[in-house]
């Protein structure tokens, strides 16, 4: 049974389950997205049932693997930090070639396990055609200590078999599938910030917070991408927002030319770190594509006539955080990346970046200087301000904030704040934040705002010109305006005319009178006296 009231823009949803034994209020909605055809059954296990969803039974099971896998390449392999998701990654583009085949590795003297591992990466990199062939020497080089590590390829009495036998079986068996079905889910990008996590590190001193899966699916909505887009990406890291995209893209159209477009010509990504390089390649090889968009190094090295051939309509950005420390490190701030990707994009394209809220503010001379050429050169859409645990177990306070490039800014149009920390995200305790049925009313709730579809109070989204100077955050430009109840009324009533009835009998009564009563009862006192 669902109640609504309101209007199409500003209205109130409230469903109920009932049966013959009782009647169950369930959470208010602010959209019909969970009880649509597609949905209700999930929202039904979910909430009548206590059913996990497919999608959270998948994610789940990736991250228990994730931990398991953490102890065993620990255990087994003595695998450095950094080593530990190159071994997933090698391992999945090994099942590539149809001929590899983990019961053959037999963990022989002359023909090791990690040999025949590292034959079938270069097999399938060979077959398909991977180019240019320095980008294939990379991601064989970032594999090589996987033939050359001895712990790895020695029979583990433990065990029975060799340690990169023993991972092989585990991930064909629990991670393979899953790279399979969910297109839209970064499952290298995953297991890489689990194995930091676990390993006891954040990743934070090398800046790197990789981004959750339901951000990079949030930007791709945010910025409407459609399959004639070209993505730019200058910070990729383990390609999750290119991924997102990518499936975006692909979800809009049937065309079989198209989706073959899409992956060979619409995707661009720029990457410092060799590690990091590695596992976004594979990530793009193993969803078909990879070949050829994916450039090793430092985006702003890259000569100009790079950036023009791409002519990138769309740009997503999570910049390295914190690594502006001093005047010879300024230049690595995050608002110095969001106007790399900006200047490097067709002039009119949307972009969006994932920063820390202190970015908006502008604490230094140097940061207030970086929004005046933001805005000189660009202009600012929006910010939207996102949970603190967006990134657990790190926090961060993130926003999104959304841009037009090459478009110099408008201050007499308003720009939107909304605050979007109710994300419908529940914290557990073993596997950090996990999404629940109701974050799909949350998420298509902000969207729906942020195109205008539906209204909403102040305390979520507030629409306003801005000055450089401004801290553009919505807790900047709100006021509480929220109509009280009647009861709240009454209340406040009360609490006034109980101040006032005491200072009047204080003698104090001046304080409830007009400014001309004042006057006129002083004039008064003056001519008695």
């Amino acid at each position: 049974a669902i109640g609504i009231t309101g209007t199409e823009t500003n209205h109130n949803i409230q469903p109920y389950f009932v049966n013959q034994e009782t009647i169950l209020r369930l959470p208010e909605l602010e959209t019909l997205i969970n009880i649509s055809k597609n949905n209700i059954e999930e929202f039904y296990k979910s909430q009548i049932l206590g059913e996990k969803s497919q999608e959270e039974i998948l994610v789940e099971d990736l991250m228990l693997t994730a931990k398991d896998l953490h102890e065993d390449l620990r255990n087994y392999g003595q695998l450095k930090e950094e080593e530990k998701p190159l071994v997933v990654s090698g391992i999945l583009l090994a099942f590539e070639d149809p001929y590899f085949e983990p019961e053959k590795l037999k963990g022989l003297k002359k023909s090791t396990d990690g040999h025949k591992i590292f034959s079938a990466i270069k097999t399938y990199l060979d077959n398909a055609e991977i180019a240019p062939d320095e980008k294939k020497q990379v991601i064989l080089h970032q594999f090589q200590f996987i033939k050359d590590r001895s712990i790895l390829n020695e029979i583990n009495s433990f065990i029975g078999m060799t340690p990169l036998k023993y991972f092989a079986l585990k991930i064909a068996d629990k991670v393979r599938n899953g790279v399979k079905q969910n297109v839209d889910f970064d499952i290298l990008g995953k297991f890489y910030s689990e194995f930091i996590r676990y390993s006891g590190g954040d990743g934070k001193g090398l800046g790197i917070v990789l981004t959750p899966s339901h951000i990079t699916r949030l930007f791709s909505l945010l910025l409407e991408v459609k399959p004639h887009d070209i993505v730019l990406d200058t910070c990729a890291g383990t390609g999750g927002f290119l991924i997102s995209a990518m499936y975006e893209m692909i979800s809009q159209t049937k065309s079989e030319e198209e989706i073959k477009d899409i992956k060979a010509n619409k995707l661009h990504g720029f990457e410092l770190r060799e590690d990091l390089y590695t596992i976004a390649t594979t990530n793009m090889i193993l969803r078909g594509d990879g070949k050829s968009n994916l450039r090793k190094g430092d985006y702003s090295r890259f000569e100009d006539k790079v950036y023009e051939e791409i002519n990138a309509t769309v740009g997503m950005i999570n910049p390295p955080y914190s690594q502006s420390k001093n005047k010879a490190t300024r230049h690595l701030s995050e608002m110095n990346f969001i106007i790399g990707l900006l200047d490097r994009m067709k002039q009119g394209g949307r972009a969006a970046a994932i920063i820390p809220q202190s970015v908006m503010v502008g604490k230094t001379k140097y940061d207030q200087e970086k929004k005046e050429e933001l805005l000189c050169k660009h202009s600012l859409q929006a910010v939207i301000n996102l949970n603190a645990e967006t990134f657990y177990p790190t926090l961060a306070n993130p926003v999104i904030a959304i841009f037009k490039a090459k478009v110099k800014h408008d201050f007499t149009k308003r720009v939107k704040f909304i605050n979007f920390i109710d994300d419908g995200f529940i914290k557990h305790k073993t596997l950090g934040r996990v999404r629940t049925e109701i974050t799909k009313d949350k998420m298509q709730h902000l969207l729906d705002v942020y195109f205008d579809k539906i209204d909403d109070d102040n305390d979520f989204i507030i629409k306003s010109e801005i000055k450089a100077d401004d801290e553009w955050l919505h807790s900047f430009y709100y006021f509480n305006d929220t109509i009280p109840t009647e009861e709240e009324f009454k209340n406040k009533m009360a609490d006034y005319l109980s101040f006032k009835f005491d200072q009047i009998s204080h003698g104090r009564g001046y304080l409830f009178k007009q400014e001309g009563e004042i006057d006129a009862e002083y004039s008064k006192g003056t001519k008695q006296q």
